[in-house]
């Protein structure tokens, strides 16, 4: 099976955002969000209270600080990533198989074994290799009958679906 298609930086921003729903990010900031509050709890004097009103809200802006600044920075980079890539804009083709992968013009393969997990919604197919090393398809490429071959592929040779 041959897909070809090219990714637009919208629909690479959307792919982005379905790699980041990722249960480890939104983990580390509930850490990150709980250490702020235990800092506070402890650290405030109750028997004045203007220093509970500036020392809780100190933390709620820092929290949404700290959520504005890295989803902008997210967006950011993602978007910078694309303009500066050689590969990312341009037309890809693959070729599936029940061997793997064949990327462009490359004579070898990425077998399967190699995805350790795949990820998808109803406009994308991420394919991982590493943590932040993947492969996005875009499922308005294929045809009915390709996306259900390539979806048997998926489900028989990787393993794990990310959550």
């Amino acid at each position: 099976m041959k897909i070809k298609y090219k990714l637009s930086q919208e629909e690479y921003l959307e792919a982005i955002t379905l790699h980041q729903k990722m249960g480890f990010r939104k983990l580390m900031i509930a850490v990150y969000i709980m250490v702020a509050v235990m800092v506070v709890i402890m650290s405030t004097d109750y028997s004045d209270t203007r220093i509970i009103f500036r020392n809780f809200g100190a933390l709620f802006f820092a929290i949404a600080f700290y959520l504005l600044l890295s989803k902008m920075l997210g967006t950011y980079q993602s978007k910078k990533l694309y303009e500066q890539s050689d590969t990312l804009s341009k037309d890809t083709t693959l070729r599936v198989s029940a061997k793997g992968i064949r990327v462009g013009s490359n004579d070898k393969p990425i077998s399967w074994d190699t995805f350790s997990k795949y990820k998808e919604n109803d406009k994308y197919v991420i394919l991982y290799t590493g943590i932040n090393r993947f492969k996005i398809i875009p499922k308005s490429v294929m045809t009915v009958h390709e996306l259900k071959e390539f979806t048997e592929y998926i489900e028989e040779h990787i393993g794990m679906r990310a959550v």
